[in-house]
């Protein structure tokens, strides 16, 4: 006989991650409530923004592959995140090939978000305010959820002479 679970709560039908699934919180605890397998929007939202903050944190290796003789690599786990910024000067990139880095990583490896509504805009105009090379950023998209999709919007601080994007 298959197992009875206790019934979902009211707008509590969103399935976490595999990864949150798996994990057990409570080792010693023999049943679960719907809390424990369902997520609301509101988590699901924070969900996707820690993912998002993995995803941007992993340097991939899109530049020691020939993705030419390679090309399945692009959009496989060997190069999940985005390629090395690092140890370079804010001078030394333009706002379009960083955002295009980000958006590509994001469009490859976070199926929740809605493609066609994907954001990722600087948050300041003037490049003269920079500070220490960091780059403020804006990514904005919908997180795709029944019957509606689910707003997003994250803005986040990337350091270029670490490479790690947190969030502001």
């Amino acid at each position: 006989m298959a197992e009875q679970f206790p019934p979902l709560r009211p707008k509590a039908h969103l399935l976490p991650t595999l990864f949150d699934r798996l994990r057990d919180d409570a080792p010693t605890r023999k049943t679960e409530t719907s809390e424990n397998y369902t997520v609301s929007s509101e988590r699901l939202r924070e969900i996707v923004q820690r993912d998002l903050m993995y995803l941007l944190n992993t340097t991939n290796l899109e530049d020691e592959i020939d993705l030419r003789l390679y090309p399945q690599v692009a959009a496989s786990v060997v190069n999940y995140g985005v390629p090395p910024i690092a140890g370079q000067y804010m001078h030394e990139h333009k706002w379009i090939d960083i955002e295009k880095a980000i958006r590509r990583a994001i469009l490859r490896f976070e199926p929740r978000l809605e493609a066609s509504s994907l954001g990722v805009a600087p948050l300041m105009k003037d490049e003269s305010k920079l500070n220490y090379n960091v780059l403020l950023f804006e990514i904005r998209g919908r997180i795709l959820t029944e019957p509606y999709p689910t707003s997003f919007v994250v803005q986040s601080a990337f350091d270029l002479e670490t490479n790690r994007i947190s969030i502001i």
